[in-house]
């Protein structure tokens, strides 16, 4: 059995608590942070960014958003309330729907979009009680509709898209219906002085995140302290029961449900932010590491993971895989992190999963959504337009636009996300407008133009992409720098001078063909990559190649086949593909067969792991493991064969680690849901100190009450250590 020893450290430990500058402060904000972003989003409008980005957004908001049919689908059941009877797990998302519209309207400044949004505003407050309840069943005692699998879910991003609509607008009356609404859950929501309901029972994905935007926007302090110490979430099958402040729990086991799990890291980050505890963010370095660390990392070749809605390690890429709630939350939360540490290599997880997993999940023409994206097999659309997916979906792509530029607390501009656009920023009192031309991710070349009235000195910064073992810069006419990733601290190239009218920034990446090494179920087998793009073999530009081959992930693709990129535009326009071979084992024989590879967001997308001829010689395509899944572990996996209390002792075994003062025992005879009992002093031999942490432990971990059929030190042991 696997159990955890983590050893703290990196970015996130080094965050220095401050008072936040308010240049970096949000729209409508009266609580200013005390932890200050190292990195501060500037969001871009419909006249300023272009590219495949801004074409997404336009179809989805032209083909899905503006033609979804709000009132049946949606605002009808609030209308119209029902009576439960004995109906559960019923959840339609008009919050997700609503803070999806108000950052499409602000996007494109379109008054249709924005009178769609305001009808889901007014439409939605008219069928609000007196004393706040949103919801589509009738009132029962003790409101405990409200907590039958999914009111609360609803009304929780009520909350949060009020908040939104406020931040968007700037209409008062949006912010008094967020109060309403926030209000209406402190009174209501299961507590220790209020017991109306199981709190266990109950989905909270965004629970805390819509009452800490509510109190950065009221300053309101009840709201903190609910979002802070209430605990919550469904231990049942979603995520252990707890508050932000003492979440912390472990995968090996369920509940892990990722999406509900990012939204709570997510949610502590922004939380961290507000108080500035720093424990807030070791549940944030837990996923990370368990998501990327070296080779064993869960996250999937397309940028997202899940498989069944729960966290997993296995790389399985058919089913119910990479659920879209999840796409949604890795592209939030990573975002978050980022920053927070100021570091860019996020951007690299970034792009990944948004060319891949994210506008996979979404038809070519911008109307279907998917629940699931998997890799292997078939891929489903989601036709319901309703539930969770379809709305994190839309404001997944709604919050592109504040994912391309940030900027730094000292005035300089970081350039996170290649895409045509065109934005202007103050510095040092100067206007400083940054014109961006590429037709990335199709290629490397970037060209930025600097239009400024008078010279102006600052850091101007750039994500260096970790796929890319050949990077050029060129200011103007001076000689071209190479870039080497080894010397770029954050993921970024920094270029800090005085610049001027004119000024030209040409970045050259060299985009060639790669094979990402399968781990777990895909070992053996290798992905084929460009840039941040993955690519798949699909029916439509193979039709004849599936009746003759069953199992296209055993085909063996030839690398010295695989060519040059063609213009494609089947798909997306200006997309890509690319011809190749591979051998086709039948009747013992193997035959040569052509193939056609697709960028992932191809619908018709089968399979992206194949077979190569040789792994120890994968020429001319080099072989990799996925740079996105190769941070270094700061927590590992191992099993516990012995455990020594007391004295120290000799020898190598017992050289390992001692545990002083209170004792942790292994009670595998009778396992409890993950609980923990932290802070159990211990010494290392490396002299650094730390403590440990025993969960499942039915006496709570004291050998001192374990009975003696209980206390096993063997291989089968069941301890949980964490090192800190």
């Amino acid at each position: 059995m696997k159990r955890t020893i983590s050893v703290l450290g990196g970015c996130l430990c080094a965050l220095i608590v401050a008072v936040a500058d308010p240049w970096c402060r949000a729209p409508f904000d009266v609580v200013d942070s005390k932890v200050p972003d190292r990195l501060c989003p500037v969001p871009l409008n419909g006249q300023e960014l272009g590219g495949e980005i801004d074409r997404r957004i336009r179809n989805l908001i032209r083909s899905n958003y503006m033609v979804v049919d709000l009132d049946g689908k949606w605002l009808d059941h609030f209308r119209n309330r029902t009576s439960r009877g004995s109906r559960s797990h019923v959840y339609y998302g008009i919050g997700k729907v609503l803070d999806a519209g108000s950052l499409f309207a602000a996007y494109t400044g379109d008054p249709e979009v924005a009178a769609r949004t305001q009808y889901v505003v007014d439409e939605l407050v008219k069928s609000r009680d007196a004393d706040g309840y949103l919801g589509f069943w009738s009132v029962e005692p003790e409101n405990r509709q409200n907590h039958i699998n999914w009111i609360l879910h609803e009304q929780e991003y009520i909350n949060l898209a009020f908040v939104r609509h406020y931040r968007c607008t700037g209409d008062p009356r949006s912010l008094a219906h967020a109060r309403s609404m926030g209000d209406y859950i402190l009174r209501t929501f299961p507590t220790p002085l209020n017991p109306c309901y199981d709190a266990r029972e109950i989905c909270t994905a965004g629970l805390a995140e819509g009452m800490l935007e509510l109190y950065r926007v009221t300053g309101d302090r009840r709201y903190f302290d609910f979002a802070a110490d209430v605990p919550h979430g469904n231990d049942r099958g979603e995520v252990q029961f707890a508050s932000l402040r003492t979440w912390d729990q472990d995968f090996s086991r369920p509940p892990r449900h990722v999406y509900v799990m990012l939204a709570r890291c997510y949610a502590q980050t922004e939380l961290y932010r507000l108080s500035g505890e720093s424990n807030l963010l070791r549940m944030s370095r837990y996923m990370r590491n368990e998501l990327l660390k070296q080779g064993e990392g869960g996250l999937l070749v397309s940028g997202t993971c899940s498989d069944a809605e729960q966290f997993t390690y296995n790389q399985n890429g058919r089913g119910a895989i990479g659920e879209s709630c999840v796409t949604a939350y890795l592209l939030r939360w990573f975002d978050s992190l980022m920053r927070l540490e100021g570091d860019l290599r996020y951007g690299d997880v970034l792009e990944r999963t948004m060319y891949n997993a994210l506008f996979a999940a979404n038809s070519p023409d911008g109307r279907w959504i998917r629940y699931f994206t998997p890799f292997s097999g078939e891929r489903l659309y989601d036709t319901r337009d309703t539930f969770c997916c379809c709305g994190n979906y839309r404001r997944a792509v709604a919050e592109l636009p504040r994912k391309v530029y940030y900027r730094t607390p000292e005035g300089g501009i970081a350039l996170n996300l290649f895409t045509n656009s065109k934005k202007s920023f103050e510095v040092n009192g100067q206007s400083v407008t940054i014109s961006q031309q590429t037709a990335y991710p199709n290629d490397g070349e970037v060209a930025l133009t600097f239009s400024i009235g008078n010279p102006v000195p600052f850091a101007f910064r750039f994500r260096t992409p970790r796929w890319c073992e050949r990077m050029t810069v060129r200011v103007n006419d001076e000689p071209p720098m190479i870039v080497r990733r080894a010397d770029q601290a954050d993921g970024c190239c920094v270029l800090d001078r005085t610049w001027g009218d004119g000024d030209t920034v040409r970045i050259s990446m060299a985009m060639t063909w790669r094979f990402l090494r399968g781990r777990a179920m895909q070992d053996g087998r290798v992905a084929l990559l460009r840039g941040p793009v993955v690519y798949c073999l699909g029916k439509d530009a193979n039709p004849d190649l599936f009746a003759r081959c069953a199992e296209p992930r055993d085909l063996v693709i030839d690398p010295a086949s695989i060519g040059e990129p063609q213009k494609d535009e089947t798909i997306r326009p200006d997309g890509r593909k690319v011809a190749a071979k591979a051998w086709l084992a039948r009747n013992g024989a193997r035959e040569k067969v052509d193939i056609t590879l697709t960028e992932f967001i191809d619908p018709s997308g089968l399979e992206v792991y194949f077979r190569a001829p040789n792994l120890a010689d994968t020429s001319p395509v080099r072989l990799a493991e996925d740079e996105i899944v190769s941070w270094p572990s700061e927590f590992v996996n191992v099993h516990i064969l012995r455990a020594l209390y007391g004295p120290k002792a000799s020898g190598d075994l017992e050289a390992m680690f001692e545990v002083r003062g209170p004792v942790a025992a292994d009670l595998a005879a009778d396992y409890v849901p993950p609980g923990g009992r932290m802070g159990l002093k211990a010494e290392f031999p490396d002299s650094t100190g730390g403590s440990w942490a025993c969960y499942n432990s039915r006496n709570g971990g004291l050998l001192s009450t374990a009975a003696p059929g209980d206390v096993k030190f063997t291989q089968d042991a069941a301890l949980d250590l964490t090192r800190k």
